[in-house]
Formats: C-alpha cells, sequence, structure tokens
C-alpha cells in the first residue's frame, strides 16, 4: 500500500509539473506575440435562467476557453442585485468576459486570446450553451507591431492573394479597382525578380516573364510590360498629338516610367513639362525600364517636377497645347486626378485651342467611363474615347478619353493624319491613321461617347 501511496503521489507531482511548464510556457510566447485576437460578440435570445446563473455563468467561461485552447488562470463573478451577472476568466492568453441583461434574454460577451488560442471555438460552445437564437460577431486584431493599423477589424470576405507568393515564383493581381475587385484573379510567373521597393506614396514590383517580358506593377496593380507598352502609350500620345495643329507645349501629369515622355518628344515640342509626385519611382523606373523612357528624361525640352498635379497645375494658365493624364487607377495618391476639379484645374492650364487626353479605365467598368466623360465634357469641353487592348492586362479593352474646347476630338480624317505622320517623320508599332478611327467606334449596346 505505501508503494502505491508513493507511486500516486510521484504522479501527481508530474502532472502538476508538466501543468506548471505548460502554463509557463504559454506565458512565454504570449510574451514573445505581436498579434491578438479579439472576438466582441452579442448573444440574443438566450436562455434567462443561465444568464442569472452566476456559478453556472463561471463555468460556462471556463469550458469556453479549454474549448480554444486557453490556460484558465483564475475566474471571478459578481451578481448584482436585480438580475444579471458579470464574469470573467482571467486566461494566461489573456480573458474571457460575460455581462448579461436576463430581463431581455442578453449577452455581451469579450474573447481575447493570442498565442495558439482559437477565440472561435469558445464563441461556439458559448453560442450553444447560453442557446441563443442570433448571434452578432466582430473580430478584430490587436497589438499587430509590424502594421498602421495596430487594431483592424477582420473581415468575413476572403482574402485576397494580390502579390507575390510565398515562394516569389509568382505575382497574383486580385485587387484592380472596379467590378473586378475580388472577382477576377491574374497570374504572372516570374522568371527573374528585378526589383521591388515601396516610397510614401505606391509601392512598386519589377519583374520579368516568360510570356511579357518586364511587367511593372504599382500598388498591386500591372501597369503594362516590356512587350506591349508600346500601345499603351501610342494610343495615349498620338491621338491627342496629331489631332493638335501645333503641339509646342506639353504637360505630362503622371507617367513616371517615361513612356509617355518618350512618344510626346518624337513630335518635336519645343517644350515637355512633366509633374509626378513620386520621384523615387521615377528613378527606379529609369534604372530598371530603361527602354520606356529611352533618354527621354535627359533631353534638353524637358523639365521635371516631382510634386503633386493637382497643386503644381495650379501655377499654369493657357500655358499648354496638350495636357497629358498619365495617371494609376482612380485610388490612393491619383484618386484626385479623376475628379471634376483636377479636369478644372487642366481646362485652366490649356490654351484655347488645348487638347487633354485621360488614361480613363476598363470597358467593363462602364459608370465609371461615363461618370469620368461627363465630367471631362463639363470641364474641358466636347470628349471621345478609343478603345485599345492590352494583353497584359485581364480586363480586355481599355479607354483612353480625349477632350477639347475648340478642336474636334476625334482628330483629322484618315488622309490628313497620313500627311500629319509623314511630315513628322513618326513611325509607330500600334498606332496609324485606320486604328486612330477604328478604336472609337463602339458596339451598339454602349453609349458611352
Amino acid at each position: 500500500m505505501q508503494s502505491n501511496s508513493n507511486s500516486v503521489q510521484r504522479d501527481s507531482a508530474i502532472v502538476a509539473a508538466k501543468e506548471k511548464y505548460r502554463c509557463e510556457s504559454i506565458l512565454r510566447d504570449i510574451n514573445k506575440c505581436q498579434l491578438g485576437r479579439h472576438l466582441i460578440v452579442d448573444y440574443w435570445d438566450c436562455d434567462a435562467d443561465l444568464l442569472n446563473d452566476a456559478a453556472a455563468l463561471c463555468a460556462l467561461i471556463n469550458e469556453a476557453a479549454y474549448a480554444a485552447g486557453a490556460t484558465v488562470m483564475s475566474t471571478h463573478s459578481h451578481q448584482f442585485g436585480h438580475q444579471g451577472v458579470t464574469a470573467i476568466a482571467i486566461l494566461a492568453e489573456s480573458h474571457i468576459s460575460i455581462h448579461t441583461w436576463p430581463e431581455t434574454r442578453y449577452a455581451g460577451v469579450d474573447i481575447y486570446t493570442c498565442g495558439g488560442c482559437d477565440p472561435l471555438l469558445a464563441h461556439e460552445t458559448l453560442l450553444k450553451t447560453l442557446s441563443a437564437h442570433r448571434s452578432e460577431i466582430v473580430k478584430l486584431t490587436r497589438g499587430k507591431a509590424d502594421s498602421p493599423n495596430s487594431i483592424a477589424v477582420v473581415s468575413d470576405e476572403p482574402p485576397l492573394h494580390t502579390g507575390l507568393d510565398a515562394d516569389g515564383t509568382w505575382f497574383r493581381e486580385d485587387t484592380v479597382p472596379g467590378c473586378r475587385y475580388g472577382n477576377v484573379s491574374h497570374g504572372f510567373n516570374i522568371s527573374e525578380l528585378v526589383h521591388k521597393g515601396h516610397t510614401r506614396f505606391q509601392e512598386y514590383l519589377i519583374f520579368d516573364n516568360p510570356v511579357y517580358g518586364r511587367v511593372l506593377v504599382l500598388d498591386g496593380i500591372v501597369q503594362f510590360s516590356t512587350s506591349d507598352e508600346f500601345i499603351y502609350h501610342e494610343m495615349l500620345i498620338h491621338p491627342a498629338m496629331f489631332t493638335h495643329p501645333n503641339p509646342r507645349r506639353v504637360v505630362i501629369a503622371g507617367g513616371g516610367d517615361g513612356g509617355a515622355l518618350r512618344e510626346v518628344l518624337r513630335h518635336n515640342p519645343e517644350e515637355v513639362i512633366m509633374i509626378d509626385i513620386d520621384e523615387q519611382f521615377v528613378r527606379a523606373a529609369a534604372k530598371h525600364l530603361p527602354s520606356l523612357n529611352a533618354g527621354a528624361f535627359e533631353d534638353p525640352r524637358v523639365t521635371l517636377l516631382f510634386e503633386d498635379a493637382s497643386e503644381a497645375l495650379l501655377r499654369y494658365e493657357g500655358a499648354f497645347d496638350v495636357a497629358i493624364i498619365d495617371c494609376n487607377d482612380a485610388v490612393g495618391p491619383s484618386e484626385a486626378l479623376f475628379e471634376e476639379d483636377f479636369y478644372t484645374t487642366v481646362a485652366r492650364s490649356l490654351a484655347d485651342d488645348g487638347i487633354c487626353a485621360v488614361q480613363a479605365g476598363s470597358m467593363l467598368d462602364e459608370e465609371f467611363l461615363r461618370q469620368t466623360h461627363r465630367r471631362m465634357t463639363n470641364q474641358l469641353g466636347r470628349t471621345t474615347g478609343f478603345k485599345l487592348t492590352m494583353p497584359s492586362y485581364h480586363c480586355g479593352e481599355y479607354v483612353f478619353m480625349l477632350a477639347s474646347r475648340s478642336c474636334d476630338p476625334a482628330g483629322p480624317d484618315t488622309s490628313t493624319l497620313a500627311e500629319l505622320q509623314a511630315r513628322r517623320g513618326i513611325v509607330t508599332k500600334h498606332w496609324s491613321p485606320e486604328i486612330h478611327h477604328a478604336s472609337q467606334v463602339l458596339p451598339p449596346r454602349f453609349q458611352l461617347w
């Protein structure tokens, strides 16, 4: 009997030691943890008798803690004189608290854990035992040190995987604005990651792909590849530059990669002012995408201003023959460049016969295109659109818009365009006098311009 008693004591000591070690290990992990998970839950139509039973509620939150994988350090409760209970379980990983209103069959609960616990398992236990017919949950992350938002709401929407995969061999594009957001995923195999960086204004990624060549990504959105950028830049620049009879002074808002500037300079203007908010990106693009600018940044006719275009253009009145708005999509710093106030500023900066070309967006986002067309027409004059297809985009046809108060934005006829092209000695890869007019033709179901 003495032997059995010693064995039991020894086993009890081992169990106690293991439990002590487990608690200490959890506490060490918590000290290293940078991220807590916090559920704020409302339970409705609960068992009213249970909501007024302090002992039962203490047992319940203990059970919920164990279901979540948490360690209960102590439990406390207070029974209010009229009715209702507040109970809390102090966990090694934080706490679970419950506050009850039996008269309305309602309970408010906080479940805050960190480490390897799963607070949703605690919620499932509470939901079942309280016999709640309805619950509402707000899910939060807490204490994330490497994020500008230490507290963040967790969405129930499926996560979007824009950016590099974990092994860096694929880029995923899921967050293009408009109707494609979260509904279309576009992937690129990466044969070489050329450059990755971020500035105060945006994140940028440059990589090589076996099909498209070198690809530029800004804030998770593909801008172009070296295999198709000429389509983008020729269709943005040449309709405006050939429509204006004598484009001597040109302003470009955006265009930090240099492709728009390169095409403008082929028309031999006297002066070009390029305004881009992000000097760091412009320098990176010049280094890693040299074919885009092709030396244009060093041209003596060019002035580079690293400013916000919506503010810089306020200094000019009647100064430019052509304005090119080559900005990103209407998010982040570029959002202001799609507002009607900005088009008012552009109109003021243009000469009376000035022309403005704008990167507008995808044909899939019809309402946004109508809005852009309406705003341009209100401030810049008669407006038309040019359709193009960019192979590296997953949206199908894309649209640029052209507006003028005095010139016909549709441009001269085909023969006149051909004469101008020959006279200026410009050889193109995509734009042509025929494509100039064909790209303005819309299918019958569209009424965009």
